[in-house]
């Protein structure tokens, strides 16, 4: 068939979907997003996007229009006082790879993303039950008892990925045994010199603060599976000012303002990195390939990497199977190693002992900012001039 003709299902309509259904549209494919929710709204939450995720939308088409919507992450590794124990200069950044950290709303990327797709491209309320790995054409069983097919299946549907399953099998996600609460509060009224702008690495958690356009600001902290248990009857807001307002004077006036129904509550999971994610017709992007802990903010920021991968590598193989063996070799080393270093960092930065945090704090404040750049290179994806 000419590449014009194919035609390619994406299960999901996430960042990682629409992405995916944006880079495949302009090269040319005939796609179709299948999403169970009945609404591209979604829950409301921050999402930071480096300088990976920012080229990714460059190519996609959409850079300025993200950077309109987006802030300038204020993003330095604070400790419990509130003083720096890792400075993120947004200077330095730019300079380096061309691009800033911004802050958007998952809300507002999504409609970035979708806005530029063809009229009926997506349809949302349709849930795919089932995925059957086929060549040269693959299928998916939908709630509607229909069955639809095409050239290409991916699966963009998350977590817990019905064609995960049919790919790469079963088993449970990895717990973290953390819970992240995530709200967004008016940012009118709040003393802006006393918050802790940035990422606090605090008792067993953290808890990060940085403004979002339309004068909001957003905030996220962890805790222990366990500690969250004991708050079920009280409320998520009430969780948050117990575990967080003690360790900054500047966090309780976040959390109070913070209607109670704009709290979130979601476990932490991942997945062991896996060296396959396709089959001859179908493979994966996002959370359903790679699901990673939050602790490096790179969660969407692969998940657009991976849509314009994939559609660099069809575009340069005649035939569907290739161009996914050649998709996983440009994606699955470089999205494993961001998996794991998430994993690592998640125990560095939720240390539950005093004098083991202070070792760490001294540590990092030592450490050459030579040093620093290179780890944030090895995140980034840059390999220099």
């Amino acid at each position: 068939m000419a590449e014009g003709e194919r035609k390619a299902l994406i299960v999901g309509a996430g960042i990682g979907g629409l992405a995916t259904a944006l880079a495949l549209q302009k090269a040319g494919w005939k796609v179709e997003v299948l999403e169970r929710s009945g609404t591209l709204e979604s829950p409301g939450t921050g999402l930071s996007l480096w300088p990976n995720a920012l080229a990714a939308l460059e190519r996609l088409g959409v850079l300025d229009n993200v950077l309109t919507a987006a802030v300038p992450v204020r993003g330095d590794v604070l400790d419990m006082a509130g003083e720096p124990i890792m400075l993120l200069e947004q200077l330095e950044v730019r300079r380096r790879y061309g691009l800033p950290i911004q802050m958007i709303h998952r809300s507002d990327l999504t409609s970035i993303l979708a806005r530029p797709l063809k009229v009926n491209t997506v349809h949302l309320g349709l849930e795919v039950t089932g995925f059957e790995l086929g060549f040269p054409r693959s299928s998916v069983q939908l709630n509607t008892g229909g069955r639809k097919n095409a050239d290409l299946v991916v699966g963009a549907d998350g977590l817990y990925s019905v064609v995960r399953t049919g790919l790469v099998g079963g088993g449970a996600p990895r717990s973290s045994g953390t819970t992240a609460l995530r709200g967004i509060c008016p940012a009118a009224g709040l003393d802006h010199g006393s918050v802790p702008w940035g990422e606090m690495w605090g008792d067993g958690g953290v808890f990060g603060a940085t403004p979002l356009s339309g004068d909001r600001v957003y905030w996220y902290g962890t805790l222990p599976n366990e500690e969250l248990a004991s708050y079920r009857e009280q409320g998520w807001k009430q969780a948050a000012i117990n575990t967080f307002a003690p360790w900054h004077p500047g966090i309780a006036n976040i959390l109070q303002q913070t209607p109670e129904d704009a709290i979130l509550a979601h476990e932490l999971f991942d997945r062991k990195p896996e060296p396959v994610w396709s089959g001859r017709s179908a493979t994966l992007v996002g959370d359903a390939a790679h699901p990673m802990l939050p602790f490096l903010g790179q969660g969407g920021c692969q998940a657009l990497e991976d849509a314009v991968a994939l559609a660099d590598a069809l575009g340069h193989h005649s035939s569907v199977a290739e161009g996914l063996l050649a998709y996983e070799h440009a994606r699955t080393q470089r999205a494993n190693r961001i998996v794991s270093q998430s994993h690592s960092i998640a125990r560095l930065a939720q240390l539950d002992s005093a004098k083991l945090r202070k070792a760490r704090d001294t540590a990092m404040r030592l450490l050459p900012k030579s040093f620093r750049l290179k780890q944030l290179d090895t995140v980034v994806g840059y390999e220099g001039h």
